[in-house]
């Protein structure tokens, strides 16, 4: 079980069994789930019109209750929370609330990862590649602990535009005038327990490009090699370059093209294209 934000594959989230708990959307005066409920491509293309901007908001116990039961039903005895940090969404409050009502039909763990969005997806993939060797939760979550300040993200946005729509910028005659005319990108990383945290500008995509891997390979570690997670808002050639920047610098073993989930659309906006680097898991 985990956040829509881990950005995923579908196909892997339903070949490995996995749960999405999912946040919310208001759109005018109805309320959708982010994956079971929004027709992604749809959402992403009415962003930059629709008006009141879609608010979003955390999913409530009776919704982790319904997980929890299915579980049941299915025949499970455990369940693992890989949780977006509670400082940046506490979405474990509702998560505790109801496994309080399931504690004696099964055993849920929830484990706040302190990431959010492709650094917590890389969580979860590493996750599922020790449980098909094998390995027990404790196992499982003590690799994790391990990794957690090694996995690094980093990307940029289209334009300033859903930046103002959703608050995070508060939009001036002087800043829109220069993100315009110079055609800035804004830059963003994400940190362990903060979340978003924007780091400047590129001037154009080339230079956004630059300045992400550039990022990238100075938090990287010299001795280990790392996968590459690339994601993106309907923009797969912003990937591609990326994918080629950064194995120019940085020792590379997997790639992964994942898409950018909605809730990361809402917030960074089409034409997003986001670089995660995680450690590679030893064949041990």
């Amino acid at each position: 079980m985990t956040d829509p934000t881990a950005s995923l594959p579908q196909e892997f989230v339903e070949k490995e069994g996995i749960v999405y708990f999912e946040t919310l959307f208001a759109v005018g005066d109805k309320t959708y789930k982010e994956v079971t409920e929004v027709n992604r491509e749809e959402f992403v293309e009415s962003l930059s019109y629709i008006t009141p901007y879609p608010k979003s908001s955390m999913a409530s116990p009776p919704d982790a209750l319904e997980i929890y039961e299915k579980a049941i039903d299915e025949g499970y005895d455990e369940i693992l929370y890989l949780a977006v940090s509670p400082n940046i969404t506490n979405m474990i409050a509702p998560a505790r609330i109801a496994a309080k009502k399931v504690k004696d039909k099964i055993k849920v763990t929830i484990f706040p990862t302190g990431l959010m969005g492709p650094s917590q997806g890389a969580m979860v993939y590493s996750a599922m590649k020790l449980f098909n060797k094998g390995k027990s939760v404790d196992e499982v979550l003590s690799y994790l602990d391990s990794i957690k300040e090694n996995i690094h993200t980093a990307g940029f946005s289209a334009d300033f535009n859903t930046l103002y729509r959703t608050g995070r910028v508060k939009k001036g005659v002087k800043i829109s005038v220069i993100s315009t005319v110079m055609k800035l990108k804004p830059l963003f990383e994400i940190n362990l327990d903060i979340g978003v945290v924007g780091i400047g500008g590129g001037l154009g995509y080339g230079s956004a490009i630059k300045k992400v891997t550039t990022n990238l390979r100075e938090k990287a570690q010299s001795d280990v090699t790392y996968d590459l997670f690339l994601l993106d808002a309907m923009a797969p050639e912003k990937s591609k370059k990326l994918e080629k920047s950064i194995k120019n610098v940085i020792p590379i073993n997997e790639v992964h093209f994942w898409q950018l989930p909605t809730m990361i659309i809402w917030a960074v906006g089409k034409g997003a294209a986001i670089a995660t680097i995680a450690p590679t898991m030893s064949d041990e």
